[in-house]
């Protein structure tokens, strides 16, 4: 007799298939295969090793060096015999001896850096670039040291941040590979996207502000064509006038336009149809007309509403079809001009 029927029998393969399922997660990231794990925590915090008795070569070599199975054995021979072979120390280093690990970070060839400048002869301490590795169960990325905290460094030391000082092949005539296709098109977009990836941060060799206007108030703009000039340029300008102002002063942009009467400006755009309404003010406001209209009055206060209107009112009832509006209706609520 089913006594659990077909809805019992359907949550208890659920609670299987989930119970597999969480078994697996649990084994998968727990066993994690093929990537020896190693604690910091317990081997500095628990068992106060220094840092020296695992790399050995701080004081003496330019790389701090990582443990050989000898220095590892020490401790874990007489462990390591209760252990299956595949977790026995042994298992964590290949037939050459060496760890069998990916470090976080790696320095490249061409980058000149000494463990034994910074640690023996500066007595810069471990944590000082690495953070608390000492607590911690795997090795954090945190621990990596990155070209910022470098340059920080240096400069607290009082050297020059030259790239000269640690790199062996880059100085500010080197070109990254960035450069070399179509790189005077393109470099706008990048600076302007703020990256903040090594490659593209201009400062590391170009004095900016400075070298970026002395170029581009020199050499014009390929958009500034005569189209530019004539119409798109009033567009550019709304979106981002601090890239205009690179090398054009507001008086430059007021002598042309006081004297070039503006395209917009054709026929219903003043009285009586007064069009220009809908096209400069919306949201209400005048800075643009004073640079050219000086002795007009500002039109923030707009004839105001007679006694007896309120603002709840539908004011296109009557204006608009019965009483003639003096201007074109623009779509929005009256009581934005019409207080």
């Amino acid at each position: 007799m089913d006594v659990l029927g077909p809805l019992g029998r359907v949550r208890g393969l659920l609670a299987t298939l989930l119970a597999l399922l969480v078994s697996a997660c649990f084994l998968f990231s727990s066993q994690d295969p093929g990537k020896p794990r190693f604690s910091h925590a317990i081997h500095v915090g628990k068992k106060h090793l220094e840092c020296i008795e695992c790399h050995g070569m701080v004081y003496s070599k330019e790389g701090a060096g990582m443990p050989n199975p000898e220095v590892c054995s020490r401790c874990h021979d007489i462990p390591d015999q209760k252990k299956p072979p595949e977790d026995r120390i042994a298992a964590r280093f290949d037939e050459a001896g060496r760890y069998m690990t990916r470090p976080v970070a790696s320095i490249p060839d061409e980058v000149s850096f000494s463990h034994r400048f910074h640690v023996y002869k500066k007595e810069i301490e471990c944590s000082d670039c690495h953070g608390d590795v000492a607590g911690s169960d795997t090795i954090p990325a945190e621990s990596a040291v990155t070209k910022d905290q470098c340059m920080t460094c240096h400069s607290h030391a009082g050297k020059e941040n030259k790239c000269a000082e640690c790199h062996t092949k880059i100085d500010q005539q080197w070109a990254p590979e960035t450069h070399r296709h179509a790189w005077e098109k393109r470099h706008g977009e990048v600076v302007r996207s703020r990256a903040g990836a090594t490659i593209h941060r201009c400062s590391l060799c170009h004095n900016e502000p400075a070298g970026c206007d002395a170029c581009h108030q020199q050499r014009e703009p390929r958009s500034h064509t005569n189209y530019w000039r004539q119409r798109g340029h009033s567009v550019m300008v709304s979106l981002d006038r601090r890239r205009c102002a690179t090398c054009h002063r507001s008086d430059f942009c007021n002598r042309c336009h006081q004297y070039t009467r503006p395209r917009s400006h054709r026929g219903g755009f003043g009285s009586p149809q007064n069009r220009h309404c809908v096209t400069c003010h919306l949201p209400l406001k005048g800075e643009g007309c004073f640079t050219c209209h000086k002795g007009t009055p500002s039109h923030g206060p707009a004839t105001p509403m007679p006694p007896g209107h309120l603002p709840s009112m539908n004011c296109r009832q009557c204006h608009g079809l019965g009483a003639p509006l003096p201007h074109p209706d623009p779509g929005v609520e009256c009581t934005a001009c019409h207080r």
